[in-house]
């Protein structure tokens, strides 16, 4: 009777143990898979209303509900680069919102650092990926021609990688993050004062990029502050009447405040915004251990690998003139270096993951087990043990999602053109480089801002 009361409970943790495998081992390979066959080819060609005709129709095949910020974010990409503006915004504000929401949820409960497995938990977005999404929420507005909404989403991601250094500080996480300011979004938002006509506003968000460049990006991720920003401090100064910042920065960079006279003469500027490359992947590696008791541990971590990419220059002719791009975001860097960085911490939850899977196998095991005296019962607990040991292996799996539309690096150049109709030529420097061709027709003032995407 004793052992016949005992099978059905194996066979009922037997089940569980298999179903929780078969969750926990959600494989993410099939989001790598439908990149690089269906939607990459697409891009390159610069279909990109294609490519997100197919991602659509991946919704709930490849993309499930967990997914959906990684979702929402890919999908939204490919409208902006297709110039479809509305939707992209319908994706990325539903995109922003899930990552609120994950957002303050995780800050409000400890239990999410103890989950069984990550990868099928709802992804959240990596840090970097939380703030960029304002980037194209900001583009988009713009070329929605509200520039009012556009200052605001750009002014958001400041704010809120704030908040989220504020929470690796209450958490007291010693390592924390890398990725403390976006310098490349402070300008953005400087740029946008400026267009507005804040010039004192625009001044210090300008000036404030400057430092986050000097302070932040150039020693942890490569990126020195653009040349250009030297002329953006000295004529947003003048404008605002900081007679003593124009002549501190005058004597600091020996610019003169040239673009003020482009102005005065009723010229238009030409602000070219160049996506470059693909942001680096998740791969999947492993650490075997194996506890006294002879429990075999293993922990799942990610890994981000780069993508290599020709193109990483485009160059702006205009009415004769020309100009290159300047790095303004380093995309990949701050991905890699932040990872290396916060490696410790993201290898201590996989640790803390594994044990409480260890805990809760050996405390099945010695349940069924009982005192030992019986020996079917104790045969029974040996391999409720191993299966728990087998399925806690299998269902170690690092989360692989990631905003994998968005590019490795953001470049930028300005320009100041006469008023009135151009053919913009766009050359994209590199192996197998190409030209791309424009037709603008701006008026004395105005500011226009072309954003362009390659892959090679």
């Amino acid at each position: 009777m004793r052992s016949t009361c005992h099978v059905p409970a194996l066979l009922l943790l037997s089940a569980v143990t298999l179903s929780s495998v078969g969750t926990g081992c959600r494989s993410h390979e099939g989001f790598r898979k439908q990149y690089q066959q269906q939607l990459k080819p697409y891009m390159v060609q610069g279909q990109w209303a294609q490519a997100a005709q197919v991602l659509q129709a991946s919704k709930g095949k490849v993309y499930k509900e967990a997914d959906r910020v990684m979702y929402s974010l890919n999908l939204g990409t490919l409208y902006h680069y297709a110039g479809q503006y509305d939707p992209s915004m319908t994706q990325f504000v539903a995109a922003e919102k899930s990552i609120q929401d994950l957002w303050t949820t995780s800050v409000s409960s400890e239990a999410s650092k103890f989950i069984v497995s990550e990868s099928v938990q709802d992804y959240p977005g990596e840090d970097f990926e939380k703030i960029l999404v304002y980037f194209y929420t900001a583009l988009n507005r713009v070329k929605q021609g509200n520039l009012s909404d556009a200052l605001v989403e750009a002014r958001r991601a400041d704010e809120f990688l704030k908040k989220i250094q504020v929470q690796y500080e209450k958490e007291k996480e010693q390592v924390g993050t890398l990725y403390k300011q976006d310098a490349f979004m402070l300008w953005l938002v400087g740029l946008f004062y400026e267009i507005e006509g804040s010039w004192a506003d625009a001044f210090l968000a300008y000036q404030s990029a400057y430092k986050a460049y000097q302070t932040e990006y150039a020693g942890k991720f490569g990126a020195a502050s653009p040349t250009f920003l030297q002329e953006d401090l000295i004529r947003t100064a003048q404008l605002a009447g900081r007679t003593d910042a124009v002549a501190e920065y005058t004597q600091k960079f020996g610019e003169v405040g040239h673009s003020l006279l482009a102005a005065a003469e009723g010229k238009a500027e030409v602000i070219l915004i160049h996506a470059a490359g693909e942001a680096p992947y998740k791969a999947q590696t492993f650490i075997q251990g194996k506890m006294p008791d002879g429990y075999m541990m293993r922990i799942a971590i990610p890994k981000f690998v780069p993508n290599k990419h020709r193109v990483r220059t485009a160059e702006l002719e205009v009415a004769g003139q020309t100009a290159k791009t300047e790095l303004m975001e380093p995309v990949a860097r701050i991905a890699l270096d932040n990872y290396k960085h916060r490696l410790p911490a993201i290898t201590a939850r996989a640790v803390a993951r594994a044990i409480v899977k260890y805990v809760a196998t050996q405390a099945t095991k010695k349940a069924v087990k009982g005192s030992g005296k019986d020996s079917k019962r104790a045969a029974i607990g040996a391999l409720v043990g191993l299966i728990g040991n087998v399925a806690s292996a299998a269902s170690e799996n690092a989360d692989l999602r990631a905003w994998t539309m968005l590019p490795a690096e953001i470049g930028v150049t300005r320009m100041w053109v006469p008023a009135g109709e151009h053919t913009v030529n766009v050359r994209y420097l590199g192996p197998g480089a190409r030209t791309e061709q424009i037709a603008i027709n701006v008026k004395a003032g105005e500011r226009r801002i072309l954003s362009v995407r390659t892959l090679q």
